[in-house]
């Protein structure tokens, strides 16, 4: 009976993959004391269907599996692009300390692996496991030509997500005994107020816009009953009516320094001055700046930036993606004008540019087959680490001409999510006789041993770096998200600090490098 099973599935390889996928994604959303391993579900899923019906994955081409990593870090590199670019100057000196603690980790693995009798292979899965990085475990493949390093990769795994979650959990306790300034001041949802300007000094709005160290806008003005859109250099009298957006926390102190809260709402007085979403789907505007849009010319102001679940204040130098839906306040006779400009077209909202899309991922592939000398051995930066720089650059540039790099971002998402489940269900449907192999020897103990300790060594060696940095809490939980690039790791942090903007801001910057790291380190281990 089972050898039939096993001959009909192998006919039918897509078959087994998609039930694998089903498998995984159900197992992924479980969440024991509020945590779930996201989409490993799928890694955990091929390892048991493989090791209980071997034979069973033999037919699954391995191409399925590079396309799935490739899309995955491709997608992350364009969706990266532009925050790491805007803050790469900034956070240069955290970036190159934490690329230095997974350094740290990589030595470690290598001399603990060598005391343990473990191969080059199972070190550099069980490195790849223990930082959590999927892309590292292809790059250990690639370098060893077998699956032998997946076996470390799926025992060290879960240590890397609990070590990680763990690493939180204290550096927010520390943070809680000995808060900060950061800690003190957490930032506020972006929210809008109508103020009654009461000062007599005429302050004009380009004063105001910066204002406790948050950026303002404001999106519309009302004097002697006659409403319009603020024009620079506009000075404000006693009387006027503004509708400020920021940060909730500020907008009270803001009335306060100006005026008083007024009685009256004037967005919903939509009579002269209207407002409306507009679907970004233009993609001359794809990785611009709020200010490069350039809305003035239609009288008009943005006053928030909807992306995704989240509600961001359109400061002038916020880059805006494709698909975001930005709130735009102008005349009535006005908005129909900035509608055609910022595009506003649900079926662009999710489609993305062919040749942008399929250039941008040939040129990653291609910059992937270029060797690297290093002392000793010759590496190559692969079907990962490649894509997502070649999308980090695209997705900072956004458009060249009529070719839009950039994704919508519920593209991008879908994507992203796509790619990791099929290479990750693939790589376990290729491993799981190994798997039980090793469970059943001494390999197994020495590769939990060594997955620990890895996992302990890159955790506190990051916390004493934000620690020493003097960083709060929430960016103390961005710094352990960001280096260890687990998805549950980051929804984690985001719930445990009420999902502070701080926690992705870091994440966004040390994911990147951190990745790129990773992946280096494992072919580097691997071939040793």
């Amino acid at each position: 009976m089972l050898s039939t099973v096993i001959e009909a599935l192998a006919g039918a390889p897509l078959l087994v993959l998609f039930g694998v996928l089903a498998i995984g994604t159900a197992l992924g959303a479980v969440h024991v004391a509020g945590v779930s391993v996201g989409p490993a579900g799928a890694l955990f899923a091929g390892l048991a269907v493989s090791a209980a019906i071997p034979g069973v994955a033999d037919a699954l081409p391995t191409l399925v599996g590079t396309l799935g990593l490739t899309l995955f870090a491709y997608t992350i590199g364009l969706a990266g692009g532009p925050s790491f670019a805007s803050g790469f100057r900034s956070a240069a000196p955290t970036m190159a300390a934490a690329v230095g603690l997974v350094v740290l980790a990589a030595a470690v693995a290598v001399g603990m692996g060598r005391l343990l009798g473990l191969s080059s292979g199972q070190i550099a899965g069980t490195f790849a496991g223990a930082v959590t990085n999927t892309p590292a475990l292809a790059a250990a493949q690639d370098a060893v030509g077998s699956t032998e390093p997946v076996v470390g990769y799926s025992i060290a795994y879960p240590f890397g997500v609990i070590g990680a979650i763990l690493g939180i959990v204290a550096g927010l306790a520390w943070a809680r005994r000995r808060p900060n300034e950061e800690d003190r001041n957490p930032p506020q949802p972006a929210a809008h107020t109508t103020v009654e300007i009461t000062r007599t000094d005429r302050p004009s709005l380009d004063d105001l816009r910066a204002f406790h160290g948050e950026t303002l806008v404001f999106s519309r003005v009302r004097r002697d009953g006659r409403e319009t859109t603020p024009t620079p250099g506009l000075l404000l009298e006693p009387g006027d009516l503004v509708t400020v957006v920021g940060p909730a926390g500020v907008l009270e102190a803001f009335a306060e320094a100006v005026g008083t809260v007024a009685t009256e709402d004037l967005p919903l007085d939509r009579h002269q001055i209207d407002f409306r979403r507009i679907v970004l789907t233009n993609p001359r505007y794809a990785g611009a700046r709020v200010a490069d849009l350039d809305l003035s010319r239609f009288q008009a102001v943005a006053g928030y930036v909807r992306r995704g679940d989240v509600d961001l204040v359109a400061r002038p130098d916020l880059v805006v993606e494709l698909g975001d839906r930005i709130r735009v306040v102008a005349p009535r006779d006005e908005l129909p004008a900035v509608v055609r400009e910022l595009g506003n077209s649900e079926r662009a909202a999710v489609t993305a540019d062919p040749i942008g899309f399929s250039l941008g991922l040939a040129l990653g592939l291609a910059l992937g087959l270029v060797p690297i000398p290093l002392p000793g051995l010759t590496i190559q930066l692969g079907t990962a680490a490649a894509p997502l720089i070649v999308g980090l650059v695209l997705g900072r540039i956004g458009h060249t001409g009529s070719i839009s790099w950039q994704l919508p971002f519920a593209t991008n998402q879908a994507l992203r999510q796509f790619g990791v489940l099929v290479f990750l269900a693939s790589v376990g449907l290729g491993a799981g006789p190994d798997l039980l192999t090793a469970l059943r020897s001494g390999e197994g103990l020495a590769l939990v041993a060594l997955g620990a300790v890895i996992t302990s060594v890159l955790v506190v060696s990051l916390l004493g770096l934000a620690r020493a940095a003097g960083r709060g809490g929430a960016r103390i939980a961005g710094t352990l998200a960001g280096a260890q690039g687990q998805p549950a790791v980051l929804s984690f942090a985001g719930d445990r600090t009420e999902h502070d903007d701080r926690v992705n801001l870091v994440y966004a910057q040390l994911f990147p490098v951190t990745f790129i790291a990773k992946i280096l380190c494992a072919q580097v281990l691997a071939s040793l």
